[in-house]
């Protein structure tokens, strides 16, 4: 009572009278995404910052050939979570915000029993595939590379089954639980299990002791996520009783893996291109000019967490009016967030580049003005993309970015062979202006079709 006192207090003030005519009123669509984008915001920051602790802490503690083992197994872990997560987390999303406007209940039982369990045997299978492939060629490794990498696949599970809890809290309005419990809880498990084993031991013996520790925090932050979705369950769905939905769901998952996958076309292909077709200088001078750019969606992500279960609710109810200014507000933020950058690393690339790479890679300048034209459509048009998959439409989506991935190997193969680098960056703009035209297209199909009568009047 004396908080909300408190806070009635202050938004009666004149200083929060402003702040609400800024940031709307507490409780309301506007007030609440503004807080849940910011608090993603800072979520993001605080997890890419535990993630860049962790290298730190590892790299002096491990000699380097152990420190490249333990990467190793974690990049080979982040690549088979797309398929052990079988495109549940954005279905989950999705399905229960939802399933929760229109007091679905039983299906969101139904469906967190369905995704847990297919993502479950999922990893397992993978993980028991992926054994019976390091044994059969357990010659061509180091025993200490096979234990690591088998310490990977012990930990698929817990990684998958973590994403899907973050996920469906999510998808229960609950953004900002599901991006701690998702992103924050599991690196700063490890670097206390890390701590004390320091502490005790004075070292980190190998690589394989410090995936043990990952497992031990992945299961610490997987039992913190299942009590919070019981116990939003619990709170949330009054019917205990179980409705299966399992070809659409099924279908769904399906086609959301598929868009994952063709999402990391764009992302990595021009690496692999470059070196295939140009040389390994080239790769690290496009390398550190796609990874400079990439700054630049930062704010879009945060946006489109925030705003997921939200169009799905929207959406599901047909209110046309909330969805086009959620939409519209969405990408003005991503506007305001990149805008900065897309003047730093265009007017100052070069100076950005020497100052923090440092001369050698201020050849890629050009190249990083290119990506940075496309990573900022990117961004401005995430919400379309974003609305195709809430809706259900991720047929389109798909269609969109496949589309996209053709024309992406195509342009990469001419305009690499003609320009080096800056083909492979001008490849990788020309997709993204694609690509958003496609969804703009599908975007103002589905408006027309599902919200507006003959004529073209609502």
């Amino acid at each position: 009572m004396l908080m909300k006192s408190l806070t009635g207090t202050f938004f009666n003030g004149r200083f929060g009278k402003v702040l609400t005519q800024v940031i709307g009123k507490p409780g309301s669509l506007r007030f609440r995404l503004i807080r849940d984008t910011v608090g993603v915001m800072v979520i993001q920051a605080l997890s890419r910052g535990l993630g860049f602790a962790i290298s730190v802490v590892l790299a002096r503690l491990l000699s380097v050939r152990e420190f490249g083992l333990y990467s190793l197994a974690i990049s080979v872990l982040s690549f088979l979570l797309v398929p052990a997560a079988f495109g549940f987390p954005q279905l989950l999303v999705r399905e229960i915000a939802a399933y929760r406007v229109k007091g679905e209940f039983a299906l969101i039982r139904g469906l967190l029993c369905f995704t847990q369990r297919t993502s479950l045997l999922a990893s397992l299978g993978i993980a028991l595939l992926g054994g019976l492939v390091l044994w059969a060629s357990s010659n061509r490794f180091s025993g200490e590379a096979v234990h690591v990498l088998a310490l990977a696949f012990v930990a698929l599970p817990f990684w998958a089954l973590l994403q899907i809890y973050g996920d469906a809290l999510r998808g229960f309005g609950q953004i900002l639980t599901g991006q701690w419990v998702s992103m924050v809880m599991l690196p700063l498990c490890f670097l206390i299990l890390v701590g004390t084993v320091w502490v005790f031991l004075g070292r980190i013996a190998n690589a394989s002791l410090a995936l043990g520790l990952h497992i031990a925090a992945a299961s610490i932050a997987l039992a913190l996520a299942f009590y919070l979705l019981r116990s939003q369950v619990n709170r949330s769905v009054p019917s205990n009783v179980l409705s299966p939905n399992t070809a659409i769901w099924l279908r769904g998952a399906l086609s959301l893996a598929f868009l994952t996958l063709l999402s990391l076309i764009p992302q990595h292909a021009g690496v692999l291109m470059l070196g295939w077709i140009r040389s390994a200088e080239e790769v690290g001078l496009y390398k550190v000019a796609f990874q400079t750019a990439a700054l630049i969606p930062s704010g879009y992500l945060a946006v489109n967490t925030a705003i997921a279960p939200t169009l799905a609710q929207l959406y599901a109810v047909r209110n046309m009016a909330k969805l086009r200014k959620v939409m519209l507000s969405a990408c003005a933020v991503a506007t305001v967030f990149g805008l900065p950058l897309l003047l730093l690393f265009t007017v100052k690339g070069v100076w950005f580049l020497r100052l923090v790479f440092g001369e050698a890679f201020a050849g890629s300048a050009t190249a990083l003005a290119i990506i940075t034209g496309g990573q900022m459509i990117y961004a401005i048009t995430g919400p379309l993309r974003l609305f195709l998959i809430m809706s259900g439409h991720e047929n389109k989506a798909t269609l969109s970015i496949g589309i996209g991935s053709a024309f992406y190997l195509l342009s990469n193969i001419a305009l690499i062979q003609l320009l080096g680098l800056n083909g492979a960056a001008m490849a990788f703009a020309l997709t993204w202006v694609v690509t958003s035209l496609l969804n703009l297209c599908f975007v103002l199909q589905i408006f027309r079709t599902k919200f507006l009568g003959p004529g073209g009047k609502a």
